[in-house]
């Protein structure tokens, strides 16, 4: 008779046991999947370790429970090997989630699936050893050629290339030309599980030489890993929205060590985070020559105003878009909204019209039909004829003008000069899905002259799209929200726009003062990044502190507010008490900067920690119905 430690491939409760233990007429291997019984419900089950009786009596003897009988074995031999395991194990600490939530997000979704047989390969990595990963700055239309010349290296010595990308449209673009010179496996949460199955198997073989995918690709069965490309390793969609909820780049790192393979960072620009790395010879910098940049001009709106411009373009905006227009020339509209304007507000009592499930103005949309829409929970509504507030008839738009009102606006304008273009919207709220948004970009390519309207999603675009100029409407909305990294991210987005190769960048911004201006102007991230990191060192921001978000989501804002005062107080003993006073800042508790969501108020509590901290040392005194974000994109 044995024992079997095994750890559940579920959530259990955080105040549950994390690791069971069961008993089976035979020892089972390390790695081994059973099925138990949990409160009556049939579970899949990793086995951790295999005892026998006899050296457990005395522990048997003093224990006060029975333990039950393992229900089956599906295999007896290792489905997961040690790398798995240790990386189900870094999820669960580095996260603070419960580690059968970490192995099921480690495991392919068609894990135990009969239909879908699957073993991981044998794969013995050498001893962790000390690898210096390493950023390489380029331009996107360079990208290609320098991740060719990586491959080509690793593969000459028999190894597989892995390459992560952060949207699945820039993987296929990828694959589509990689795929061409080498055995490339693609994959990304919108494969069937049957492709998904093919694909992985092809990995695990040693078939593929090279793997492309989303953050999902990580998880993939190596059989003999060389090197690791992550492509744009600041783009916010490598922060996972579900739990756990890792950081891409950091997950890249932690696979990178555990096989033992060299890491490489690829981007126009680094991020804050990594620019510090490079400071510190943590991370090694290589350039492939400056890229060039376009000649950028700041427009005054607040001056033009004065002059009587009221118009979305200043006279200089104007003046090029008819210009370039006319000689047939490519121009893209840099929008940071979607859909025709941020808010509908009343000229009589100054009423503004909100969604009944978020603390949000509903932004007005005009295509197909005029309608409200809430950009948190999408509640749609037509547009009222009267203010719902004094019942006046002066309803007026406002905030900052979407992608369909420059529409209007451009079409106008064009117009007025005699001209006549093609105009496309690019933005989520017309390219709904891949097919839709193949079918956009392919109008593009086509098209010798043109006028694209478009937000951030351009961007998945930028290796082979170009114009001749570029103009963004309002800079000003990109950094208006109250987050430490509202700069930076401007910062890196404006750069991604020099991945166009335009002539030209006009920048119209109401606030000509802003020091920012003059570093996007000038290029110099060095400057801008100094400057940054000496702030947030004095505030204690990262990368010299780690965040840690603790949000209470309740129907009730009293009940909402409570929690987060009681939550307060306790972490604020349990830092005296664990003497944690120079490791753990706290802020708040307050509301979230949109306090009420979907129907549920949220308040927040933001919790700085030494960069050396375990998160667990002050989260578990957490309780179970708080949610955690480690690393959050934001702390709103």
């Amino acid at each position: 008779m044995n024992i079997i430690e095994v750890i559940p491939i579920a959530k259990l409760p955080s105040q549950a046991p994390q690791l069971l233990s069961y008993f089976f007429n035979q020892p089972l291997a390390k790695g081994a999947i059973v099925e138990i019984l949990i409160n009556n419900r049939r579970v899949q089950a990793v086995v951790i370790s295999s005892y026998s009786v006899e050296e457990q009596k005395i522990l048997l003897k003093k224990s006060g429970f029975q333990l039950k009988k393992i229900l089956s074995v599906i295999t007896e031999k290792p489905a997961l090997t040690e790398i798995q395991l240790k990386l189900a194990l870094w999820l669960s600490k580095n996260y603070f989630v419960p580690p059968g939530l970490a192995l099921r997000t480690v495991l392919p979704t068609f894990f135990g699936d009969s239909k879908f047989p699957f073993k991981y390969p044998a794969v013995v990595a050498d001893k962790e050893i000390a690898l210096r990963p390493r950023i390489l700055l380029t331009s996107a239309k360079k990208i290609i050629e320098n991740i060719k010349s990586e491959i080509k290296k690793v593969i000459g010595y028999k190894k597989q290339v892995l390459i992560i990308v952060p949207e699945i449209s820039i993987a296929k673009y990828f694959y589509d030309i990689i795929a061409g010179y080498y055995e490339t496996a693609f994959l990304a949460g919108s494969l069937t599980l049957k492709k998904s199955h093919s694909h992985w198997q092809k990995i695990a073989s040693g078939e593929a030489e090279v793997i492309i995918g989303t953050r999902q690709a990580l998880f993939a069965p190596f059989s003999n890993l060389g090197l690791i490309i992550v492509e744009d390793p600041s783009s916010e969609t490598y922060k996972s929205d579900m739990s756990p909820k890792y950081n891409t780049c950091d997950l890249a790192h932690q696979i990178a060590k555990l096989y033992s393979v060299d890491i490489l960072l690829i981007s126009r620009i680094p991020s804050i985070r990594d620019y510090n790395r490079v400071k510190n010879k943590i991370l090694a910098l290589e350039e492939t020559g400056r890229p060039v940049q376009a000649d950028t001009k700041i427009e005054d709106m607040i001056q033009e105003m004065r002059s009587g411009n009221f118009s979305i373009f200043s006279r200089e905006s104007k003046n090029n878009l008819a210009q370039y227009a006319k000689k047939n020339k490519k121009i893209l509209i840099f929008s940071t909204r979607k859909g025709y304007s941020g808010s509908l507000i009343c000229e009589n009592c100054s009423f503004i019209i909100k969604c009944s499930q978020c603390t949000v103005p509903l932004k007005i949309y005009k295509h197909p039909l005029p309608f409200l829409l809430c950009s948190r929970c999408s509640l749609a509504q037509k547009i009222p004829e009267a203010c719902p507030n004094c019942q006046s008839y002066k309803l007026k738009t406002a905030g900052y003008a979407g992608s369909e009102k420059i529409k209007t606006e451009i079409e106008s304008f064009l117009e007025s000069v005699g001209c006549k273009k093609d105009i496309y919207i690019f933005d989520l709220s017309y390219v709904k899905n891949l097919k839709a948004e193949s079918e956009i970009v392919k109008k593009i390519e086509d098209s010798e002259s043109f006028i694209c309207i478009a937000t951030q999603a351009v961007f998945s675009y930028r290796f082979n799209l170009n114009f001749d100029l570029v103009i963004i409407p309002n800079l000003d909305s990109l950094t208006v929200l109250p987050d430490f990294k509202a700069e930076e991210r401007t910062f890196l987005q404006f750069n991604k726009l020099f991945d166009f190769e335009p002539e030209k960048i006009i920048i119209q911004t109401y606030n000509a003062d802003n020091q920012l201006l003059s570093y996007l102007a000038g290029g110099n991230y060095k400057e801008f990044y100094n400057k940054e990191l000496e702030l947030r060192k004095m505030f204690l921001y990262p990368p010299f502190s780690r965040l840690i978000k603790l949000s209470f989501f309740s129907s009730d804002s009293n009940k909402a507010s409570y929690e987060a005062r009681i939550l307060s107080e306790k972490l604020k003993m349990a830092i005296v008490q664990r003497k944690l006073d120079d490791k753990v800042r706290i802020l708040g508790p307050s509301p979230a900067f949109v306090e009420k969501e979907k129907g549920l108020y949220i308040h927040n509590i933001i919790l700085k920690i030494s960069p050396s901290m375990k998160p667990s040392e002050i989260l578990k005194f957490v309780p179970s119905n708080w949610n955690i974000d480690i690393d959050p994109r934001s702390i709103l």
